[in-house]
């Protein structure tokens, strides 16, 4: 059983911590005047939010944000303004790219679309290869190398994101090239042209600006490849 004094301990912690936050309440909901840097009053102003570069401030003229480098040092401090967290959140926004121009596709970091950017254009070197009547040994050699980069990228991509399935098609069509010159004989006209498609296509998605046309095959190799929305 809990003793008396652990009860009437207990009862005193809760007490102050409503109180404290009754008066982080009140704090926050009390209407009072800021004045800005440069002059500019909010008079009679609640504070509604509190984001992370400013104050969302209610008065009756309406609502407004006013950023934490417009007020007096005081208020900075009294809101916790940290000019680190802010830069650093501008940071990890600006380094997130809209990549794809298609609907549904999550954005990824700039720095991943282009790894993936200069990986495709690797593959131009196998390209000028084939089509040039290199011998098998020759279009091997160029693969090998450009195929771990690729398996690299390609665990970076999310299950499930059509980018990371078209990814690894383009470099299959390529090993598929490479096994028919290698072990066949064969010179596979279809199926290069099939890996240059799929690069082509994953280029303009990371790019940006694919025609309708462009959309139309993009959605046909979805839905051929069962990855359709």
């Amino acid at each position: 059983m809990e003793s008396k004094g652990g009860r009437i301990g207990g009862v005193k912690h809760w007490q102050t911590a409503l109180g404290i936050l009754a008066a982080l309440s009140v704090s926050l909901t009390l209407a009072e005047d800021f004045k800005t840097t440069n002059g500019k009053e909010y008079k009679d102003a609640t504070v509604s939010r509190v984001e992370g570069d400013g104050i969302v401030l209610r008065t009756k003229s309406g609502i407004a944000k006013v950023y934490f480098t417009e007020l007096p040092k005081e208020v900075q401090e009294r809101f916790h303004y940290n000019p680190a967290n802010v830069a650093a959140q501008s940071r990890e926004n600006a380094n997130v790219a809209e990549t794809s121009g298609i609907e549904g596709l999550p954005p990824i970091s700039v720095e991943l679309k282009d790894q993936i950017l200069s990986a495709l254009k690797m593959t131009d070197k196998l390209d000028a290869l084939y089509k040039s009547g290199c011998s098998s040994g020759e279009f091997v050699a160029a693969a090998v190398p450009i195929g771990s980069v690729f398996m690299n990228l390609h665990k970076q991509l999310s299950k499930g994101d059509p980018r990371r399935d078209l990814f690894a098609n383009t470099f299959e069509a390529y090993q598929q090239v490479a096994v028919a010159m290698k072990d066949k004989g064969q010179r596979p006209d279809a199926t290069f042209v099939a890996a240059g498609l799929r690069k082509h296509l994953l280029t303009k998605i990371l790019e940006g600006g694919m025609t309708p046309e462009e959309k139309k095959v993009y959605y046909a190799w979805r839905k051929a490849t069962g990855t359709s929305p």
